[in-house]
């Protein structure tokens, strides 16, 4: 018992020790080892001293094991050193002074955390050509470009240009979309050369196999947008379920390079470098990057349990919260406990719609704030996926939209807001059971499931809406809006049916 006890103690004075700010002492050390394994070429002990957030550019994960050689390898150093050494943030800032054996000596930043772990070196952007992000971050944030956003079905577009072209082209902004899609419609009528041959690529949230464009010119309100590699996709069927014009997706390669302000009270979004802002907001959000696509913790709780996981941050998804099997093993059976439980069905990039189960819980906290009766769809395939626990899903945008917020994949966060929706009621408008498609000017209603209160109106499909709450609607977001009024009241639709227009009653949702 005491050697139990002598081991927890010990434990204990190490992970406190480890708290602690490293002295100055401990900083030279860890820089000059540094120094002297980028003038050996010593790929091994440099990968031993990086934090697992590192990244070259947009170069991650496994594709560190490939880049660190060809950026250290064909550079022969005479001398190293740092100065000054900066704190800041809780962050250790160095500058750093590299004298190659010819040629111009190189100035850069480097950051570590407490750890005395690098989290990010400048020196490697500016072999590859790029602008020293670190040096950037030491600065104040400098606001490059204001664009209006446009919403739809509760998603943000914003507009793109695309270099020989004249015209303007609307891209849905989704944080879940690891690389950007071009319309395969769009990608003909300019006639851009397409690569036949279709490979493996993660995109917007879902694997598959899509043809690419290798280089393409993108610009945001004149902010250049610099791509690894373009998907081609049909987004036909996607553009007719979101009810917006749908040119292409952009993502991870805006995010990657750039601050990114999305501001929905006023509907526009605001592009910084990755400079620093005062004072940091209080409602941060750490973000974990994996295949380009962020993982943040939230809470959920079910029957009274609170339940930590882990969910895609995902601004092209239109619900709430999204689960797979893993969420509902690790609740001992979610499914079962999901509140008024229903039917829903989802569309991905490759126009694959899945069925899943949908029904309320208690509460999810985001970046410590709670939100009441959010709905979450769970999809159980007959058989367990090959792969394991890490991650339950996704967080969308009936959640997201909640906030005004501020993307810095630099520094790993994204800071939330709560905007001027964040205190409205969620509605659960899937216990409708209705889905819209828009054609021309028409608004049909492409699917009324029998269990859901629409159908129990009267609604069916093919009914082309006419009027909702008296209002002829000139979009499907503005349906949504109208429909949100069931939280208050009844509403009245009228439909045409065969050529006959019909009155229905939609009771109040009461929750």
């Amino acid at each position: 018992m005491k050697k139990i006890l002598f081991i927890g103690f010990l434990l204990f004075v190490q992970y406190g020790f480890a708290q602690q700010q490293p002295t100055d002492v401990q900083i030279r050390y860890a820089l000059n080892l540094f120094g002297q394994n980028l003038k050996k070429h010593n790929i091994k002990s440099i990968s031993d001293v990086l934090d697992e957030t590192f990244h070259v550019a947009e170069y991650r994960d496994r594709d560190l094991t490939n880049v660190l050689p060809q950026l250290i390898n064909p550079v022969v150093l005479d001398t190293v050193y740092f100065e000054p050494i900066v704190k800041k943030n809780d962050k250790i800032y160095a500058k750093m002074v590299a004298v190659p054996k010819t040629g111009p000596k190189m100035q850069s930043w480097l950051r570590m955390n407490n750890f005395l772990a690098f989290e990010r070196i400048g020196h490697f952007e500016q072999l590859m050509g790029l602008q020293d992000p670190v040096f950037q971050e030491l600065q104040p944030a400098k606001l490059l470009a204001k664009t209006a956003l446009t919403r739809s079905s509760g998603l943000m577009f914003v507009e793109v240009s695309i270099t020989g072209s004249d015209k303007r082209y609307n891209f849905l902004f989704d944080s879940g979309a690891g690389a950007t899609t071009l319309s395969e419609g769009l990608a003909t009528s300019l006639n851009l050369k397409v690569n036949q041959k279709a490979i493996d690529i993660k995109t917007a949230g879902n694997a598959g196999q899509f043809k690419t464009i290798d280089t393409l010119g993108l610009n945001i309100a004149d902010v250049k947008v610099r791509g690894k590699q373009v998907v081609v996709a049909n987004l036909s069927n996607l553009q007719a379920a979101v009810g917006h014009q749908l040119d292409g997706i952009i993502g991870f390669d805006l995010l990657k390079d750039y601050q990114i302000a999305v501001n929905l009270d006023d509907r526009e979004m605001s592009i910084y470098n990755f400079g620093y802002f005062e004072p940091i907001g209080k409602n941060i959000l750490p973000i974990q990057l994996t295949n380009n696509i962020p993982k943040v913790n939230v809470k959920l709780k079910v029957d009274g349990v609170d339940y930590p996981t882990k969910l895609t941050f995902d601004t092209g998804a239109g619900g709430s919260i999204y689960g797979n099997y893993f969420l509902n093993a690790y609740t001992h059976g979610l499914v079962d406990k999901l509140k008024y439980k229903s039917t829903s069905a989802s569309m991905d990039l490759n126009s694959q719609i899945s069925k899943s189960e949908i029904g309320l819980i208690d509460e999810i906290e985001i970046a410590g704030m709670p939100l009441s009766n959010p709905s979450i769809a769970l999809d159980l395939p007959a058989e367990q996926p090959a792969y394991g626990f890490t991650q339950h899903g996704l967080l969308g945008m009936s959640l997201i939209g909640r906030f005004n917020l501020l993307f810095n994949y630099n520094l790993n966060y994204i800071e939330l807001k709560p905007n001027k929706t964040f205190s409205t009621p969620l509605v659960p408008l899937y216990i409708l059971g209705l889905g819209f498609k828009q054609e021309g000017n028409k608004y049909i209603l492409k699917h009324v499931d029998e269990k859901g209160t629409a159908y129990q109106a009267g609604l069916r499909t093919g009914d082309e809406l006419y009027f909702i709450n008296k209002i002829k609607p000139t979009s499907v977001d503005q349906i949504t809006q109208e429909l949100r009024g069931l939280a208050k009241n009844a509403i009245v639709i009228e439909v045409i049916r065969k050529q006959k227009t019909m009155k229905f009653d939609l009771k109040k949702l009461s929750i």
